[in-house]
């Protein structure tokens, strides 16, 4: 299929930039204005948060609050918060911060419930997969004397519920920043300096780019597990199959296991860009499925699906080695780039045993570490 087809709507084409904001840790105290964060939902990620900043800044009092009583009293035990508030304008009125740690369709009417009680300039953000309905719902609902700030946490992947979270949960993991266009600079600042003191680098980053990005690797994927265990449960030969289903099913069909209401206000806020990349990976499968078609046996010559593996494979490589797929690497000319970034990132004892033949001990080694 022509990638000129395949180019996301509504993108700019040109590469976009994501600045490193400068970081607070070692600047004036004086900029340093948060003394109270609540934060609103403690599952996984809000627990999470009142972890992390407890543990790296003591002089900040972490409030908590969460319809679930049982999930509340739970944060106060582990030591996710300071204080569990049972009552929305108690736990909102003094906080410097807000943070929205629920699902994304639950934002627009807990926004209507609480703003009234915000103090002027109180910094509001949220945690949401999707942010151009949330960005939306905020410049609807929120007065100008309060900032609101689209952030999501690039982290939490394959944990889920209470008893996951943890403080290093954010440690060293990327958290793109969407400021509203009236958020006073202050309030920006703010949100970037929790984001710090969670371990996470803050970056800023367009709303649509945003969405069509995380659809591409993260909201797709969803519905590509859900197609998955649908295609397989529907088999009248299931039971059995289910039988051999081991690690290769359990890793692919993770996905699928997300709470449904998670997944569909995911899917139901970010239609548009969901669909653009669900029909690019159907283009994909398309173009495997007529490369499978025509292999016939032989021995004698490669055919289309090899290449389109191996394209695949060393696309994989890259990602996982942190190589752009921009960066020219060796043997890209003469065809051994598969070999070429095999022997760099996993060691010429582990491409050896791919290509069949034994390498150095200490190439072994060299994979071996890689992996780890």
């Amino acid at each position: 299929m022509d990638d000129q087809a395949r180019v996301t709507p509504s993108i700019r084409n040109t590469p976009i930039d994501f600045p490193f904001i400068k970081g607070l840790r070692d600047g004036d105290p004086e900029d340093r204005h948060m003394t109270q964060v609540t934060i609103i939902g403690l599952g996984l990620i809000g627990s999470s948060m009142g972890m992390a900043i407890r543990s790296a800044r003591k002089n900040v009092k972490v409030v908590g609050f969460d319809h679930n009583s049982n999930v509340q009293n739970r944060a106060k035990k582990t030591g996710a918060v300071d204080e569990a508030e049972w009552r929305l304008d108690k736990a909102v009125q003094d906080a410097d911060l807000v943070v929205l740690a629920v699902p994304v369709l639950e934002i627009p009417t807990l926004l209507d419930n609480m703003v009234q009680w915000l103090k002027p300039g109180t910094a509001v953000t949220d945690t949401a997969t999707t942010k151009s309905r949330v960005m939306e719902w905020a410049a609807e609902k929120i007065p100008a004397e309060i900032g609101f700030v689209g952030g999501h946490p690039l982290a939490g992947g394959g944990m889920a519920g209470q008893d996951s979270a943890h403080p290093d949960m954010f440690a060293g993991v990327s958290y793109p920043l969407m400021p509203a266009s009236r958020a006073p600079e202050q309030c920006v600042k703010t949100v970037v300096e929790f984001v710090e003191l969670l371990g996470a680098t803050p970056r800023f980053v367009d709303v649509s780019e945003h969405d069509s990005y995380i659809a591409a690797v993260s909201n797709g994927p969803v519905l590509m597990s859900s197609a998955l265990v649908l295609t397989a449960a529907k088999s009248p030969a299931w039971g059995e199959i289910s039988k051999f289903a081991s690690a290769e099913f359990g890793d692919l069909s993770r996905l699928a296991g997300m709470d449904p209401e998670t997944t569909h206000g995911i899917c139901k806020t970010n239609p548009d860009m969901m669909l653009h990349w669900l029909d690019a990976y159907m283009a994909e499968l398309a173009d495997l499925r007529e490369a499978l078609a025509s292999v016939n046996g032989s021995d004698d010559e490669e055919g289309p699906l090899k290449p389109l593996l191996t394209r695949a494979y060393e696309q994989r490589l890259r990602w996982t080695a942190g190589v752009s797929p921009e960066t020219e690497m060796p043997g890209e000319e003469t065809g051994t780039m598969t070999e070429s970034l095999g022997q760099m990132f996993l060691g010429g004892g582990v491409m050896g045993r791919i290509r069949g033949r034994r390498g150095h001990k200490e190439d072994d080694k060299n994979g071996q570490n890689f992996q780890k």
